[in-house]
């Protein structure tokens, strides 16, 4: 397919995504070798001033931001000031868990996995300025469920993160190292640990050590930076009014410096693209080194399986066999944010997709654009999936419900022989409680096809041999006793 052939087919296939799924805005940029090979802008940042998105269009990359964070750790490593097996409590000796043995186990190098053994907690939500709290109904707010009273205060620093964190109460998933789930705790406590030991606020030393030199004038942490920028996004949130959903444009953007370093970095296509010639050249930005080739090698190396057949590295998801070379890449989701940054240096090519509304497909965009690219047809999934037979129906094992502390809840059944799962999550007015039919594809993992996307479902036994969490989005979700629903 041709250059043009292969912009036109994408382009088509973006409008009508971006229709689907309600976006004011969407932005994408592909470059090959270092050079600009597509920009594009579909939709507004700002719908209600008709202004256009642009690839200068400054947005919120959400959790992209914790490669930033792993590029940080990887530098004070090189300059010999940590190492990433170092025991956490050497920089952060006032860090508690319930299990004071697993707490002395765990290392920096857990948590840049999210392998430490933190389950998904609320803690993180305290400390986001104008958080979504106040949006939720009382019922999804997973705060009240796993925090007292007393304990529910405002995080502004790294040591009010921490007190809070110790007086959770939950179970850790295991010893560290041995379950992957995702976790912004352990990521903002990154961030305290990159303070501690550069002897720099977190933002000012990324600015400092990667911003600048990577040529990236249109990236902050700050709010505040945001006014003497000329091309901002308006963020963008769904409500439900009367039982219709409406998109309306919300003036609070998620913010908090004590997690930063989790997921609240704004930038641009154009800044990121800069960026991501760190991963292609092997440190490298223009004739700025940023990271030795040796760092770079540790961060996209697959660590752990994060899902079924997929892995992660430092701040980075890592497919290792793609199409004969390797592909990096991260998502970010958070209000008003959907950011997507892929990298396949082997071929050269780097990408960035940002939208102003959380949901919006951005990865499903970014893989349509690299396989349109390389010749593919748009949908050629990442991985194909057969169904496994079991020699043992589990499926009444992995009934019940599955309550996580950011909120997310999902409920196992079994309808017509088929395992089923219902998402109860009502983080946001556009969730639904809707039904997917799940097809097993190995022993404890099964395939669910939800809203255009395959996702990978798995479940962790305990050491009694019983089912204890299901794997759903990169999390573990505990299992919650009958007398607790």
């Amino acid at each position: 397919m041709s250059r043009q052939g292969w912009e036109s087919t994408f382009e088509e296939l973006a409008e009508k995504v971006i229709k689907e799924s309600r976006a004011p805005g969407f932005v994408m940029g592909v470059n090959q070798n270092g050079k600009s090979l597509y920009r594009k802008g579909f939709g507004y940042r700002d719908a209600e001033q008709k202004l256009e998105i642009t690839p200068d269009t400054v947005m919120g990359l959400a959790s992209v931001t914790k490669s930033f964070t792993c590029m940080a750790i990887m530098q004070l490593q090189e300059a010999g000031k940590l190492s990433v097996h170092d025991p956490v409590l050497t920089y952060l000796p006032q860090f508690r868990t319930p299990d004071c043995q697993k707490t002395e186990q765990m290392t920096i190098h857990h948590f840049m996995t999210h392998s430490s053994g933190l389950p998904p907690l609320p803690v993180d939500l305290l400390a986001i300025k104008h958080s979504l709290l106040d949006t939720l109904p009382e019922e999804a707010n997973p705060i009240h469920r796993f925090l007292k009273k007393e304990d529910q205060k405002p995080i502004h620093t790294y040591q009010e993160f921490i007190e809070v964190l110790s007086s959770v109460d939950y179970e850790l998933l295991g010893t560290p190292g041995q379950h992957f789930s995702y976790s912004n705790d352990g990521y903002s406590l990154l961030g305290a640990i990159i303070a501690e030991v550069s002897g720099k606020p977190y933002d000012v030393y990324v600015k400092e050590h990667i911003l600048e030199p990577a040529d990236m004038p249109s990236s902050t942490f700050l709010l505040s930076d945001l006014p003497r920028y000329p091309d901002v996004t308006t963020i963008y949130h769904i409500r439900d009014n009367q039982g219709v959903l409406e998109l309306y444009p919300d003036p609070h953007w998620e913010d908090g410096p004590a997690v930063a370093a989790s997921g609240h970095l704004n930038s641009t296509v154009r800044d990121m693209l800069n960026y991501a010639e760190i991963f292609r050249t092997g440190g490298m930005v223009g004739k700025e080194r940023i990271l030795s080739e040796e760092s770079v090698r540790q961060m996209t190396l697959p660590h752990i399986e994060c899902n079924y057949k997929r892995y992660y590295g430092y701040g980075l998801m890592v497919e290792p066999n793609y199409y004969g070379g390797t592909l990096l890449k991260h998502g970010g989701a958070i209000k008003g944010v959907a950011a997507h940054l892929s990298i396949v240096p082997e071929r050269g090519i780097t990408t960035m997709a940002l939208a102003n509304l959380i949901g919006t497909p951005v990865e499903k965009l970014t893989l349509a654009a690299l396989n349109l690219l390389e010749g593919r047809e748009a949908d050629v999934p990442l991985v194909t999936y057969e169904e496994y037979r079991a020699t043992t129906n589990r499926f009444e094992e992995y009934v019940g419900r599955y309550v996580s502390g950011e909120g997310m809840d999902v409920s196992l059944t079994v309808e017509d022989g088929v395992l089923t799962l219902l998402n109860n999550t009502a983080i946001f007015a556009s969730d639904k409680a809707v039904k997917y039919p799940l097809m097993q594809i190995a022993e404890d993992y099964f395939l669910a096809r939800m809203d255009g996307s395959e996702l990978t479902i798995g479940f962790t036994n305990g050491e009694d041999g019983k089912v204890k969490a299901v794997a759903f989005g990169y999390r573990q979700i505990p299992k919650v006793l009958a007398t607790e629903v």
